[in-house]
């Protein structure tokens, strides 16, 4: 059986007007939210919860992108705690320019700065990457994004190896996982960011496009057991 469910496309303007300096205690704090969500999960590469999960939710996303960051600390922090932690449901992260491709950088910025999470996953440690970033994202096309401010967020991680992983996130290979998942986004005519897959036993949901409620996401899932 197929499910369909679908969901508007949310528009919103930016994380904040600036990130939080590292070392500050807002950015202690986020990384405390972001430890305590994480913590003792299963991680493999861009992979989050348990190999053996019935249900996987692949996530479309762009790291500047301020409707993933509505996703990321809303419906997917529940999703999180709940179904991906009781081992039922695990995670997929995959990219698709979208925010950051309407910015200074453009394409070239966003090759590098989702490198530098996939650069963490190769650690075991992408979904942490991620949601550091989503909690400390600036402003949409405030240009904070810089090298500077990715070095800061792999500098928190205490589990990361920062040494290894400066010099994977300038890996062809890394770069060439980012065109990739593009490709294979807009070969499904994805275009909008986040877009989310629900894939199980049952089939696949239609894709859910923007920020959906933990209830509608729910049901997608509960449509595909």
């Amino acid at each position: 059986m197929v499910a369909f469910v679908a969901v508007g496309i949310a528009i919103s303007q930016g994380g904040g007007a600036a990130p939080p300096r590292p070392g500050s205690p807002q950015a202690r704090a986020d990384l405390a939210a972001v430890k305590a969500r994480l913590r003792g999960i299963p991680e493999s590469g861009m992979t989050l919860g348990s190999p053996r999960a019935s249900v996987t939710v692949t996530e479309f996303a762009d790291l500047e992108c301020s409707v993933c960051r509505g996703f990321a600390l809303g419906a997917e922090r529940q999703l999180i705690s709940h179904e991906v932690r009781d081992g039922r449901v695990k995670l997929v992260y995959r990219s698709l320019c979208t925010a950051t491709c309407t910015g200074s950088l453009g394409r070239a910025g966003f090759a590098g700065q989702q490198s530098a999470a996939y650069a963490a996953g190769l650690q075991n440690q992408g979904w942490y990457y991620i949601d550091l970033f989503y909690e400390e994202q600036g402003g949409e096309g405030t240009s904070y994004v810089t090298p500077r401010y990715l070095d800061g967020l792999a500098r928190q991680l205490s589990g990361l190896d920062y040494g290894k992983w400066s010099s994977d996130k300038s890996s062809p290979r890394l770069q060439h996982q980012v065109g990739a998942d593009e490709r294979a986004a807009r070969t499904r005519s994805f275009a909008a960011t986040p877009t989310i897959v629900v894939q199980g036993p049952r089939g696949t949901a239609r894709p859910i496009v923007g920020d959906p409620s933990y209830a509608q996401l729910r049901g997608a899932i509960d449509s595909v057991q």
